[in-house]
């Protein structure tokens, strides 16, 4: 439609003035975006009587205002640097808001049905967005109930590494006493865990725990080291429902019901990515909603970057900072906390790993002959993994690498083994 064409070319040409002009206004830098977007749709659906007026930079004004009023806000003398400073992403597509406005009433009606809590429609950014209350599914009390881990004072052989083998838990500079655990996630000095009976579980340095919630065992809990958030979906109830909560201190920031095959990918700042059926949304805590994530099959995010399984073999990065996408090979992925690695399973068997923001494969510090049993990329363009090597080992023990990918330091190798760890039957977790 020409009044689609019109609008997407105000959107471009004004995506960076109406961002700044929200900051302006009192939105938060990080919430400038989710507001721009919010005022930007509910101004798509006249735009072809208001340009034909001749009145849309009002229309557009009032519609911000009202965003930026629904916020909350920032002192009002940190507002011209903050707007000056302000990183400028890409606008939504106009495929996006298409996408959204399709699963608008469709989605609003499955949530509806599936929980009685008040749901509401409140407007439209990168896809489908949806208003729950706070209060409207309490935190529900847990009967079970951890001791304190025991506690060792040790250096870990891996510094930057967190990694649990043998029933032992290697922190900083503690090792703690762990049963069952089978996927972690570090928040602090601390990690949250998955256990053998679906708890999720909060542990500290000194071995202090709380159990946070209950999962099924099998999906792994996703969490956030640069805001201590955990997420997951909660199995422990009458209904399923994904719950954000700071780990540290177990406070609830947002239930948010869905179905029975939901699963949370992500935490990536003050978002909560998460599938559900064949749609996937990402979740923010203020003003509590869930948006539409386009495509669906997103695997990985980290710093704002994305990654996706495009087709059975192929997985497809996407940097909205520089509005740059890259298509590899691949089935599966993990991104590195600072977004500046993936690593993806090759459908011919073996890992690789490449450059997020180039797409450039680098040596993944693997030997031939060598079986990876866990893998994480880390920051700085480095890489852990637990091996068990080509090459003859003391008692066919596993080994626990870290690796320089973008090339050895000066003079040295770009591989050190860092620790042996004894074949006992278990698998060993490396920390995201």
């Amino acid at each position: 439609m020409r009044a689609d064409a019109d609008f997407m070319v105000y959107v471009a040409a004004r995506w960076p003035s109406l961002l700044r002009e929200a900051v302006l206004l009192g939105v938060r830098p990080e919430e400038a975006a989710d507001a721009t977007t919010d005022a930007l749709a509910r101004c798509r659906r006249g735009w072809q009587r208001t340009s034909r007026d001749g009145d849309v930079e009002s229309l557009v004004r009032a519609e911000l205002m009202a965003a930026a009023a629904r916020r909350p806000r920032t002192e009002e003398a940190d507002r011209e640097r903050a707007a000056q400073q302000l990183l400028v992403l890409a606008p939504p597509s106009l495929a996006e808001l298409e996408h959204q406005e399709r699963q608008r009433s469709r989605a609003t009606l499955r949530r509806a049905a599936l929980v009685a809590v008040p749901v509401l429609l409140v407007g439209a950014g990168a896809g489908a967005y949806f208003a729950v209350q706070n209060d409207a599914a309490p935190h529900r009390p847990h009967d079970d109930s951890l001791g304190n881990a025991a506690v060792a004072r040790e250096e870990n052989p891996a510094p930057g590494v967190v990694w649990y083998a043998d029933g032992r838990l290697h922190l900083a500079h503690t090792v703690l006493a762990i049963e069952g655990l089978r996927d972690m996630t570090r928040v602090g000095s601390g990690v949250v865990y998955g256990d053998d009976e679906g708890r999720v579980v909060y542990v500290a340095d000194d071995g202090g725990r709380e159990v946070l919630g209950h999962k099924d065992p099998d999906v792994p809990v996703a969490a956030s080291d640069e805001n201590g958030w955990a997420s997951w979906v909660e199995t422990d109830g009458d209904h399923p429902a994904v719950e954000v909560v700071e780990a540290e201190t177990g406070n609830e920031l947002l239930t948010f019901p869905v179905e029975a095959d939901a699963q949370v990918v992500a935490v990536d700042g003050d978002a909560v990515y998460f599938h559900e059926g064949r749609d996937a949304y990402y979740l923010i805590t203020r003003p509590p909603g869930a948006v539409t994530v386009v495509p669906s099959s997103v695997l990985d995010v980290r710093s704002r970057v994305r990654v996706f399984q495009v087709d059975a073999d192929h997985i497809r990065v996407v940097q909205p900072l520089f509005d740059a996408e890259v298509d590899l090979p691949g089935q599966g992925a993990a991104l590195a906390p600072d977004a500046q690695l993936v690593v993806t399973h090759q459908p011919s068997g073996g890992l690789e790993v490449f450059d997020a923001r180039s797409g450039a494969a680098l040596p993944t510090g693997l030997a031939d002959g060598d079986r990876v049993v866990a893998a994480v990329p880390g920051d700085r363009l480095t890489m852990a993994y637990v091996v068990a090597p080509g090459a003859p080992s003391p008692a066919h023990d596993l080994e626990l690498r870290t690796c320089d990918v973008d090339g050895p330091p000066t003079g040295g190798s770009p591989c050190s083994v860092r620790a042996r760890i004894p074949c006992t039957g278990s698998t060993p977790v490396l920390a995201r």
